[in-house]
């Protein structure tokens, strides 16, 4: 049944006044009555004493036959002292001889007196089966009487009959009923009176809470700008002022939500925008490692050509080295050949000036001149045959310089480019860890606001149990209030729970964070490695390059030296040519013994000065050779320079390679954080959408 709470206020206090009068009059009733009873009784009691003074003045109790004798006096059929009691005291009294009444004042209903009947129910048990008295309601002839028996004894002291005053009950109690009756008519206009004035006064009294029922009413449908009047000193204006005051705080705990909401909204967009930056950057930092790599897989390959190169040099070198050597060997020969040639021609010349009739002689020194000048001109040819393939190994060797140039500067060039991608990785990693500091910032003003939201809740959650504690001492109209309660005890703990996913996404992101500041801290350190590794790789590339460059200069002179040596040759060849056919002809000359001496002297002295020019160009040959030899031996020097250098690059390609890859690692892990860092930020802007609508269902002012 849903009635109001006045409705219920006075029903109960009617139902209260008309309780207490019923049993405040049920109470005064049953004492009246048992007060009369009480009256009835004791004055049964003086009856009866009256009824004993009147028989003892006959004499004593004896049966005699079927008589019931007092003295001399017959009690039986003797009335007289039955009415003169009743005469006396009122009432009806009997005498019963044994259970038989022999003398009454009772009668039946035909009018006659109930001689003769017999006693029943309690008085006879106490008196013929127990020997005692007997007080008390007792029916006679099927009417309630108040009753008074005492037995009847001879001077043995043997019960023999007994005597019996009495009143009916309904005589007795004829004023008793009419009382009663006065007093409910009495009880109940006074109900009706005080029933009026508790229904005015419950009204009066409870106005107050159907105030607050319309407010709670109001804050229930969430509109917190509901007016609320001042309040008494009474119970119902300290819920008022409850009300008022729980209001307030839900108005101003619902803005601070509501602002604590945009600032988190803000933030989240913020940390969205962050995390998609970090997310590119760490893309940008994954394409440039990968592109970084590319970069040393190049500089390997390079290093490793470079190396195959410079080994082909130093074998070139070697070969080189070792026809130099031969060459410069067979030089020698030929230079002191040459020595010998001169001297022979010399003497030959001295031998023609002393006497050219001592052609004997003259004719064994032309056979060893011929036989010198063959083994020169051998020895030319050898000489000429080694310097053609010095000159061949020193331009394949110039050649081989310059592919190792080439590709020593394709790898300055690739680590140039290492070196920039490095440069742009440590700036994407700069980038990364400013966004990383900018996240950690905002976590952390994220986790301040969600501890104000916490103690909101908290406080919301107190609020929630004072309400509760309103609505239930409200009553039924507190079910409204209850209604309130209950929303702002699920708008507390929805409030909780967001701000406990909130608390357990910051210390996700947190966690990430930290996690991908180390991983950036790593990936500092070996951006650092491997820029210093890509210096030093840089630096020896480029002490390969100008130790290919000199070494090729080194080489292009060796092969202009070769070629200028190889021109050299060509010329003594010839000049021993024409030696070797200026000595056949002398010979053949001295052999017909011609007397041409004016042409054995011209051939002489021309022999003499291709002689001198001969030990000339040996000489230089030889020193040709010498120059050619040590530069070779520069070359062979700086080719394992070179091969060292190629080695240290090689290793230290692989190390960054290493760090590369450990690079690639920690931004593929700086990528994932970042990734995380979005949900988690998706996950936060979705928590603001829920504490959005949490308290969208408040109105805080008229209209919103």
């Amino acid at each position: 049944m849903n009635l109001s709470i006045v409705k219920k206020g006075t029903i109960l206090t009617v139902t209260i006044v008309i309780t207490a009068v019923s049993v405040t009059t049920y109470v005064s009733l049953t004492k009246m009555r048992r007060e009369m009873v009480r009256v009835a009784t004791a004055s049964q009691e003086s009856r009866i004493n009256t009824f004993w003074e009147l028989l003892r003045q006959k004499g004593a109790f004896r049966v005699e036959g079927n008589r019931l004798m007092a003295g001399d006096c017959v009690l039986n059929g003797n009335n007289e002292l039955p009415d003169k009691v009743a005469k006396i005291c009122g009432g009806t009294a009997t005498i019963f001889m044994n259970d038989v009444r022999v003398a009454t004042n009772v009668v039946k209903e035909d009018g006659s007196r109930a001689v003769g009947t017999r006693l029943e129910g309690p008085a006879y048990d106490a008196l013929f089966k127990k020997g005692e008295g007997y007080r008390g309601v007792a029916p006679i002839l099927n009417t309630p009487y108040f009753t008074a028996y005492d037995p009847i004894r001879d001077n043995s002291g043997q019960v023999i009959g007994a005597l019996y005053v009495g009143v009916k009950t309904a005589d007795f109690l004829q004023s008793f009923e009419h009382t009663r009756t006065t007093v409910i008519v009495l009880a109940v206009a006074f109900t009706l009176f005080a029933s009026c004035i508790a229904a005015w006064f419950t009204r009066l009294l409870l106005a107050p809470l159907k105030k607050a029922v319309s407010i709670t009413e109001a804050v229930a449908t969430g509109d917190l700008t509901v007016a609320i009047p001042a309040g008494g000193g009474d119970e119902a204006g300290k819920l008022l002022e409850s009300l008022r005051a729980m209001v307030t705080e839900l108005r101003d705990m619902i803005s601070r939500v509501s602002g604590s909401a945009e600032s988190v909204q803000g933030i989240s967009t913020d940390l969205s925008a962050e995390a998609a930056g970090a997310v590119a950057a760490a893309r940008r930092q994954q394409g440039k490692v990968i592109e970084t790599s590319s970069y040393v897989a190049t500089i390997a390959g390079k290093a490793e050509e470079i190396e195959n190169e410079t080994q082909r040099l130093a074998r070139a070198a070697s070969e080189s080295s070792a026809s130099i050597l031969e060459m410069t060997a067979t030089t020698e020969e030929v230079a002191l050949n040459a020595e010998r040639l001169t001297s022979l021609i010399a003497e030959v010349t001295a031998s023609i000036m002393q006497s050219a009739t001592a052609s004997g002689e003259i004719g064994d020194h032309t056979v060893a001149l011929v036989s010198s000048s063959m083994s020169t001109a051998s020895s030319i040819l050898e000489m000429e045959a080694a310097t053609n393939t010095v000159k061949g190994n020193a331009v394949l060797t110039a050649e081989v310089a310059e592919v190792v140039e080439q590709d020593a500067l394709k790898g300055v060039e690739a680590v140039r480019a290492m070196r920039q991608g490095i440069s742009e990785i440590r700036a994407s990693s700069g980038v990364t860890n400013q966004v990383i500091a900018t996240l950690t910032a905002r976590t952390h003003e994220i986790g301040a606001i969600s501890s104000v939201i916490d103690d909101i809740a908290k406080r919301t959650s107190l609020l929630a149990l004072n309400a509760s504690i309103i609505a239930a001492q409200a009553g039924q109209h507190g079910k409204a209030f209850a209604v309130v309660a209950e929303e702002i005890k699920m708008l507390a703990s929805s409030t909780a729970r967001s701000t406990s996913e909130i608390a357990g996404l910051i210390a996700g992101v947190q966690e990430e964070t930290e996690r991908a500041v180390n991983a950036l801290k790593e990936t500092d350190q070996r951006i650092a490695a491997g820029e210093e590794l890509s210096s030093r790789s840089g630096d020896a590339l480029e002490k390969i390059v100008s130790g290919v460059s000199t070494a090729r200069s080194h080489i292009s002179g060796i092969a202009r030296a070769t070629a200028e040596q190889a021109k050299g040759t060509s010329l003594i060849r010839e000049a021993m040519d024409r030696v070797t056919d200026m000595t056949e002809r002398i010979e053949r000359a001295i052999r017909e013994q011609s007397g041409a001496k004016e042409a054995i002297m011209v051939a002489s002295e021309q022999m003499k000065e291709l002689a001198a020019q001969f030990q000339w160009a040996t000489r230089e040959q030889s020193k040709v050779g010498r120059d050619i030899s040590n530069s070779i031996m520069d070359v062979s020097d700086m080719s394992q320079k070179i091969e060292k250098a190629c080695a240290v690059q090689a290793q230290e390609s692989t190390q960054i390679a290493a760090a590369v890859a450990e690079i690639n690692t920690d931004a593929d892990r700086c990528l994932q954080a970042a990734a995380l860092l979005e949900a988690g930020a998706a996950e936060l802007t979705g928590q603001v959408g829920v504490l959005r609508e949490g308290t969208g269902a408040f109105r805080l002012q008229g209209g919103h």
